[in-house]
C-alpha cells in the first residue's frame, strides 16, 4: 500500500511536468518577438507572392496601429477634463501633445529595437521575415499599450 502512495505522486508529477513542458514550449513559440505565424505562412509562398504577402501584413499591422492611435487622440481631445482633479483645457491639450510625441518616439524605438533584435539574422535569407515579425509583434504590443491609456480619472 505504501508503494502505491509513492507511485501516484511520482506519476502525477511526471504527467504535470510533461504538460507544463509542452505548454511552455507553445508559449515560447507564440510569444517570440522575432516570430509570427502569419509571416511564416507568407514565407512559405513563392518569392514574389511571399514578399507581397508580408508587405500586406505589415501594412495591415501599421494601419491597425494608426487607427488605434487616432481613436485614442480623439478620445483625449473629447475628454471631459472637468472630471479630472483641477482639470483644465491646457491639461487636456498637454496630454494630447505628449501622447502624439510618445507615438513618434515609439515609432523610432520600434525600428531601432527590431533592427537590434534581428541583428543575428542580418546576413541570412530570413532577415526580412524576422524584421517583419518584429514590427508586427511590436505593433500589436503598442496597440495594447494605447488601449490601456485612460482619460477617465474615475477608473
Amino acid at each position: 500500500m505504501e508503494k502505491r502512495k509513492l507511485k501516484i505522486p511520482f506519476t502525477l508529477l511526471f504527467i504535470l511536468l510533461m504538460n507544463y513542458r509542452e505548454a511552455l514550449a507553445k508559449d515560447i513559440i507564440y510569444n517570440d518577438l522575432l516570430s509570427n505565424q502569419d509571416v511564416a505562412k507568407c514565407a512559405a509562398k513563392p518569392d514574389e507572392e511571399s514578399y507581397d504577402c508580408s508587405d500586406k501584413l505589415i501594412q495591415n499591422s501599421d494601419n491597425n496601429l494608426q487607427d488605434s492611435f487616432k481613436k485614442k487622440v480623439k478620445e483625449i481631445e473629447s475628454a471631459n477634463y472637468s472630471q479630472w482633479w483641477m482639470g483644465s483645457e491646457e491639461q487636456r491639450k498637454t496630454m494630447s501633445v505628449n501622447f502624439a510625441n510618445s507615438q513618434k518616439a515609439w515609432e523610432q524605438y520600434k525600428i531601432t529595437y527590431c533592427k537590434s533584435a534581428a541583428a543575428p539574422y542580418e546576413n541570412t535569407h530570413g532577415y526580412g521575415d524576422t524584421l517583419s515579425s518584429c514590427f508586427i509583434n511590436m505593433n500589436r504590443k503598442r496597440v495594447a499599450e494605447i488601449n490601456m491609456l485612460s482619460v477617465d480619472s474615475a477608473r
